[in-house]
């Protein structure tokens, strides 16, 4: 019995990414068609559970359409895109620093004239739906070069940060990662003042794909009768951005968080325990849960 106990828990455990990358089942509303996609590595300058300085880094994708652009981990945009062996065998390593960082999926301009955040605290995820604001621009004197393209400086105030950046005019776009955006052209370089967090474009691939939503998050759960892993869709949870900012603070920014993250995980008892070569995680509610993180850095202070 326990050899056998032990054959479905390995099972298991190499079928866990389905939580977190699975097609099957979802229904995906196609916005419109990208003009081209923008890749940028995002980091975050921040410290581990026990103080030391650390870095934290992961490849974002913006998908650019009109009116409407889409940020999210590059692993994910290439998993929709059918392009899995880019992605490799081990998908857990982009799980692990997308929890640490917290990083969720920002699409700016749906519906018109607003943002949807989609925004995970473990067990659940969260719809969060805003008026799109622009961060207050002024142009500054100077130049640089990003990617091969020439860029224009500018700095602004956004949600309680001051931001640097550059951007191509040559690239003709308001977009930018994340929430950033609202200049004459792409934003290929960001930071802000404090040296925290940091995005700078990487590549461009002109493309036509469908930027897409979907209305709900995918949980796969084991099923120990039929042996197999079972998916369902499960509506997301709604907050405001208020909110979610509270919710956030309370939870990541407690400052024992980072040495026991799920202690302040609540609402499910659906943890599966798994261990890799940095240490232990856990899966609560479909949702990867690191065994130690790193001090919570919010990108909106207000």
């Amino acid at each position: 019995m326990k050899t056998k106990l032990t054959i479905i828990l390995a099972f298991v455990a190499s079928t866990m990414s389905a939580q977190m990358l699975t097609r099957g089942n979802e229904k995906l509303d196609t916005l419109c068609q990208t003009k081209f996609t923008a890749v940028y590595q995002y980091s975050i300058s921040t410290s581990d559970a026990e103080g030391h300085p650390v870095t934290d880094s992961i490849r974002l994708a913006l998908q650019v359409g009109d009116g409407v652009w889409k940020t999210w981990t590059y692993e994910r945009y290439l998993f929709q895109q059918q392009r899995d062996a880019e992605i490799g065998d081990d998908h857990f390593w982009f799980m692990h620093n997308e929890a640490l960082m917290h990083i969720a999926t920002t699409t700016v301009g749906y519906p018109e004239g607003k943002t949807i955040s989609l925004e995970s605290i473990p067990p659940l995820q969260y719809e969060v739906t805003e008026d799109t604001e622009t961060p207050t621009w002024k142009i500054v004197e100077g130049s640089d070069s990003v990617c091969g393209y020439l860029c224009q400086k500018a700095s602004g105030k956004f949600r309680g940060k001051t931001w640097n950046v550059l951007y191509a005019e040559g690239i003709p776009t308001a977009a930018g990662p994340w929430k950033l955006q609202g200049l004459p052209g792409l934003i290929t370089y960001a930071a802000d003042d404090e040296g925290i967090h940091t995005f700078k474009l990487i590549g461009i691939y002109q493309e036509a794909v469908p930027i897409t939503y979907s209305a709900g998050s995918m949980v796969s759960k084991f099923s120990m009768e039929e042996l197999r892993m079972i998916t369902t869709v499960i509506p997301y949870e709604t907050a405001t951005r208020e909110e979610m900012q509270k919710q956030k603070k309370n939870v990541f920014g407690n400052r024992l968080y980072p040495s026991n993250p799920r202690f302040y995980m609540t609402g499910s008892n659906e943890i599966l325990s798994v261990g890799q070569k940095s240490g232990n995680y856990q899966f609560m509610g479909g949702l990867y849960v690191p065994d130690k993180a790193h001090k919570y850095q919010p990108l909106e202070l207000k």
